[in-house]
């Protein structure tokens, strides 16, 4: 409750204007400039200016010193020797979040947003299709929020139409389909179940067949990816 007697200037208001709203906006008048607000549309044009300068003044930098192991013993220089290695070249980095971790904005790579291509899309839809008839006639969101489960069947019903094999090649038992068909499967499995969603997503994340993919070798890929799909098969 305010003081009797208080005036708009004991709050920080300059006059009594300053106490009534916009009509296109909910805050005080001083606080939103609302004719100078850019739309989202409009905004990325000077940020992406801006990228783009900062990223040609960083690549004029000169390049870090390199890290002098030979002091190091053996097991710790092998150990930063293969993280070192593993490292992207930062001319070579391929997404623009990867980029923000080194400090470059290439918004060309997002404005404006790339669309996936016809060709690319029509190789999803098929299993997208049977993904989503498995779901409404097979898996039951109540069931599984009621009981905290997911019923074995649904494993394996998810397993023989590709669903842990979205990503994997398909020389290797999966379906070889793109990170953008991978996210329109996420989509579908969230919209209809998020505890099945989160088990999709995390056996090709953080489960095995993304890590695999990355760094296992093609013997080890061999011997992972196709026991479970040739089981499934036979």
């Amino acid at each position: 409750m305010g003081q009797a007697g208080a005036s708009p200037a004991d709050y920080g208001f300059q006059n009594e204007s300053d106490t009534r709203q916009d009509a296109r906006c909910p805050h005080r008048q001083d606080v939103c400039a609302t004719d100078d607000m850019k739309s989202p549309l409009e905004a990325p044009e000077k940020s992406r200016s801006r990228g783009t300068e900062e990223t040609s003044a960083k690549a004029e930098r000169p390049a870090p010193a390199v890290i002098d192991t030979s002091k190091m013993a053996k097991g710790q220089r092998e150990a930063l020797e293969l993280a070192e290695a593993a490292r992207d070249p930062l001319e070579d980095r391929g997404s623009f979040t990867s980029n923000l971790f080194v400090g470059r904005y290439d918004f060309d790579r997002i404005y404006p947003y790339p669309a996936q291509s016809a060709e690319d899309r029509l190789a999803g839809e098929d299993f997208l299709q049977k993904l989503e008839s498995y779901l409404r006639e097979h898996v039951d969101p109540d069931e599984i929020d009621r009981t905290g489960e997911i019923p074995p069947e649904n494993f394996k019903g998810l397993a023989e139409i590709g669903a842990f094999g979205i990503k994997v090649p398909k020389k290797y038992g999966g379906l070889g389909l793109s990170q953008s068909n991978y996210g329109r499967a996420a989509v579908l499995l969230g919209s209809w179940d998020g505890n099945v969603a989160a088990l999709v997503s995390a056996h090709q994340s953080i489960g095995v067949a993304q890590p695999l993919l990355l760094f296992g070798t093609e013997e080890q890929k061999q011997k992972y990816f196709r026991p479970g799909r040739d089981e499934l098969e036979g």
